[in-house]
């Protein structure tokens, strides 16, 4: 029997998020995955069964946490009850908190998990910042199909924004800043 090394499982982890940021879960190779963390086949199985094993410790941390995240912030009213000026302040610092550390992992997630389990990730937040725009906008009263429309536009064109800016190389200040001048643009309400 085989001890695992920690050392050697890091290094396994940290090609297998490299394969999948370039080549995706589709088209990854253990193969190559094994020659990139320097252990052979034999011992990359000693750790892993598999691709699917594999990709569930690259990104089940940011799968798990970024939705409970924002359906936090979705639940709690001071942040939704903020200025919308202090609200875009604490949205980009949170933001850069969570989602920068966590960028490639995020970008798997997000463009490179077709088949498998996480392939919904996308819809997933976008259905967490419809919340967050419903909430801030029309409180708990029901809404009608054009406001519902809307909040699901400015919930596709906030979310597909902020990644965008993600995928840029930026300092926290300057990220910070494009996320906050999102938040403004898209967070003002819907009849001004």
């Amino acid at each position: 029997m085989q001890v695992k090394k920690k050392e050697v499982g890091e290094r396994i982890l940290e090609a297998a998020r490299a394969e999948f940021a370039e080549r995706g879960y589709k088209d990854a190779s253990l193969t190559r995955i094994a020659e990139r963390a320097g252990v052979s086949a034999g011992n990359f199985y000693t750790y892993y069964s598999g691709k699917d094993e594999l990709l569930g410790d690259v990104v089940d941390v940011v799968f798990n946490f970024i939705p409970k995240f924002i359906a936090d912030l979705a639940g709690t009213i001071t942040v939704l009850d903020m200025p919308l000026e202090q609200f875009s302040s604490f949205m980009a610092k949170e933001l850069y908190r969570v989602f920068w550390k966590h960028r490639t992992e995020l970008d798997i997630l997000l463009h490179k998990c077709g088949g498998t389990k996480y392939e919904k990730f996308s819809e997933i937040i976008g259905q967490l910042v419809y919340g967050i725009i419903v909430r801030r906008n029309f409180g708990e009263r029901e809404i009608s199909d054009y406001e519902r429309v809307m909040a699901r536009v400015v919930a596709d064109g906030y979310l597909g924004g902020v990644l965008g800016v993600l995928g840029m190389e930026w300092n926290e200040e300057e990220f910070t800043e494009m996320v906050r001048k999102l938040t403004l643009f898209f967070f003002r309400e819907f009849d001004s």
